[in-house]
C-alpha cells in the first residue's frame, strides 16, 4: 500500500466525545462548524463530539434547528458537506449514481454547488474525495464494502481523458479501463511507459520533470499526489484539533 494511503489510516483515528463538560473542544467544534476551510470529516466529527454518534441519523430540520439554537451559523457549503458524508454512511450512493458521485466530489472539496451550472471536477478532486469516501465508509455499519458502478467510472474516466492523463492515479484505478478506450492507440508515450516511470518517481519529494511527452505525463499524476498531500494537512489539523 502506497504510503500515502497508510499516513491517511493512521490519521483515521477519530476523536472521542469528551467526558463531562469540554469547554475548549466544544468551543474549537463550534468554530470548526463555522469555517467552510473544514473538511467534510472535520464537520462530521465536530457534530459527533458535540451531540454523539446519534447525530448520524437526525433529520437535517433537526441538525439545523439544534446548532441555530446554540449559536453555531453553518455555511451552506459546510451543511452540503455533512449531508453528503452522513448520506455516504448510510446509503452509499456515491459508489453508484452520478449526481451523488459529483455533489459528494464537489463538497469535499470545499467547491459550491450551483444545480444550475455544470461541475466538471478536476481528477485531484476527484482522488481526494474518494479517499476521504473511503475513511468515511470505514464508520458505517454496512459491511458489504461498495464497488463503483458505471456512471462514476465513465464520468471519471472522462475526466481524466480530457485532462490528458494516459495513466489513472491509484485512487481512480477504478476508471483506467474506460480511460484505455478513450485513449484509444497512438498515444507518443505508452501507458506502460508512464507506469514505469511512475514507479520510480512516486515517492520523491520533489522529482525534476522535463518538457517531453512522458515528463508531462508524470507531472500530471505528481500534480494529482501534491494535492493529496495539501488535502491531508487540512484533514490532519481537523482531526487533531478535536483531539486535544
Amino acid at each position: 500500500m502506497p504510503a500515502l494511503e497508510l499516513e491517511l489510516l493512521r490519521l483515521a483515528r477519530l476523536p472521542r466525545r469528551p467526558e463531562g463538560r469540554d469547554t475548549r473542544r466544544t468551543s474549537v467544534a463550534r468554530d470548526m462548524l463555522r469555517s467552510e476551510e473544514t473538511t467534510a470529516s472535520g464537520c462530521c466529527q465536530a457534530l459527533i463530539l458535540l451531540y454523539g454518534e446519534g447525530v448520524r441519523v437526525w433529520e437535517p430540520e433537526t441538525i439545523w434547528l439544534t446548532l441555530d439554537r446554540a449559536d453555531v451559523d453553518v455555511p451552506l457549503l459546510n451543511r452540503d458537506k455533512i449531508l453528503a458524508a452522513f448520506t455516504l454512511l448510510m446509503l452509499p450512493a456515491f459508489w453508484w449514481e452520478v449526481s451523488a458521485f459529483e455533489n459528494t466530489v464537489c463538497v469535499f472539496n470545499n467547491v459550491h454547488m450551483n444545480p444550475e451550472t455544470l461541475h466538471e471536477a478536476s481528477p485531484a478532486q476527484i482522488a481526494w474525495a474518494v479517499y476521504e469516501a473511503e475513511l468515511l465508509f470505514m464508520q458505517s455499519d454496512i459491511k458489504e464494502d461498495p464497488e463503483f458502478d458505471h456512471e462514476p467510472v465513465m464520468y471519471t474516466g472522462t475526466t481524466l481523458h480530457r485532462a490528458g492523463f494516459l495513466v489513472a492515479p491509484h485512487l481512480l484505478q477504478f476508471a483506467q479501463e474506460t480511460l484505455d478506450k478513450f485513449n484509444g492507440t497512438g498515444a507518443v508515450v505508452t501507458k506502460q511507459a508512464v507506469q514505469e516511470a511512475w514507479k520510480k518517481i512516486e515517492t520523491q519529494d520533489a522529482p525534476v520533470l522535463g518538457n517531453t511527452p512522458l515528463d508531462i505525463q508524470l507531472g500530471r499524476l505528481l500534480g494529482v499526489r501534491l494535492y493529496l498531500q495539501e488535502r491531508l494537512k487540512v484533514y490532519e489539523s481537523d482531526i487533531a484539533k478535536l483531539r486535544r
